[in-house]
């Protein structure tokens, strides 16, 4: 007969399999994006429900969370009742996801090894043994970036079958990548390389003309969003999900502002990793 104790961790998650994967918070909430065991959840928690250093380090707050159910749920708010007491509520709400779906591969981001941090959404993993970069949506107010930039990329990649001869003007797209089935990002090429300066100007030129080809403007043009392909040279441009429908105006406007951008030396618009590595040269 199962005793009383293996029954309630039964029905139960181990906090061993809990990981706090992002984080944010305001003066009013908390809120937490955690893997539990195979599974993506999103907590909510009232900023009075613990103190402020427990709200910011997942090694302190992990053991102060109530225990989660091993039950379908998909969404946790979690506030201090007028007691004392904490009070949960959990939810099995459909998560929405990336709708522009395109590309023939999807993979699990769960099933990759996270080896490197760029920015919040921004990460290098191994894919099929090699480096590879992550894109992904963490909160759903940042899908329709991402469906903005997911979209970009499939023209990109009809204009490249169409035009097999000419160099890529951005990374490959290896697959969508997908929590729990939902699409919540890209798998993009890594490229090793540098970012442009001046001296390239007539070549970081030519790279925005031909994505002014397509019928867009990139939307942020800054130095650290090109990079010269060090095993090739060519030059390729990263993060589209500002880019929009170009008009005559705004790709002209783009265009001026490129001898400015790549003469940019403070590291505006690079990842927190890449600023360090700037003022330390």
């Amino acid at each position: 007969m199962e005793s009383s104790l293996e029954s309630d961790n039964a029905h139960y998650i181990p906090k061993s399999d809990i990981e706090v994967l992002s984080q944010e918070i305001d003066n009013e909430l908390g809120m937490y994006r955690i893997r539990t065991g195979n599974k993506i959840r999103y907590l909510t928690i009232e900023v009075d429900a613990f103190d402020e250093d427990t709200m910011c380090r997942p090694y302190l707050l992990i053991p102060e969370l109530p225990s989660f159910p091993n039950a379908p749920w998909t969404k946790m708010d979690i506030c201090r009742s007028n007691d004392g007491s904490l009070k949960v509520t959990t939810s099995d709400v459909k998560l929405q996801g990336v709708g522009f779906v395109w590309h023939p591969e999807k993979v699990e981001v769960l099933s990759l090894k996270r080896t490197r941090y760029y920015r919040h959404n921004v990460h290098e993993v191994i894919f099929n043994g090699a480096p590879a970069i992550a894109k992904i949506v963490r909160w759903e107010w940042e899908l329709p970036r991402m469906e903005n930039e997911t979209a970009v990329y499939s023209f990109i990649y009809q204009d490249q079958c169409a035009h097999p001869e000419d160099p890529p003007i951005a990374p490959q797209v290896l697959a969508h990548l997908t929590e729990d089935g939902r699409v919540m990002g890209l798998l993009l090429e890594k490229v090793n390389g540098r970012f442009p300066g001046l001296d390239d100007l007539a070549r970081c030129e030519e790279v925005v003309r031909r994505v002014h080809d397509i019928g867009i403007v990139h939307g942020d043009i800054n130095r650290y969003n090109f990079l010269i392909d060090d095993e090739t040279g060519n030059i390729r441009l990263v993060d589209f999900e500002h880019a929009k429908h170009l008009t005559e105006e705004t790709a002209r406007a783009e265009l001026d502002s490129l001898p400015s951008e790549l003469a940019e030396e403070t590291g505006r618009g690079t990842t927190t990793e890449e600023k360090i590595a700037i003022f330390e040269d």
